[in-house]
């Protein structure tokens, strides 16, 4: 999965913004959270990747806090980032 190959800033307790990419909890943390950076938007919007601060953080929107992700490595594919989209553009499943 992208968040445990590539994520790996977001593993164990001193994750930032204690989001944790790499547990069976992980949904749960994305999912419908509000942001912790931008409170106006929600981590991951089920069926609107727009509108979804996780799409913003990958793509290096103006507007984000901090870096793009993933920070310190080089960004993910244009492919990775379209397979996160589709999976928030198809309501964010748990699977």
């Amino acid at each position: 999965m992208i968040f445990v190959d590539f994520c790996t800033c977001h593993s164990g307790p001193s994750a930032p913004e204690g989001l944790i990419l790499d547990t069976d909890a992980t949904h749960d943390m994305l999912v419908d959270e509000p942001s912790a950076q931008v409170t106006m938007l929600l981590r991951v919007e089920p069926g609107n990747s727009d509108n979804s601060y996780l799409i913003h953080k990958l793509e290096g929107r103006d507007g984000i806090v901090g870096a793009q992700m993933p920070r310190g490595g080089p960004p993910l594919s244009q492919e990775m980032i379209s397979d996160v989209r589709a999976w928030i553009d198809a309501n964010a499943l748990d699977n």
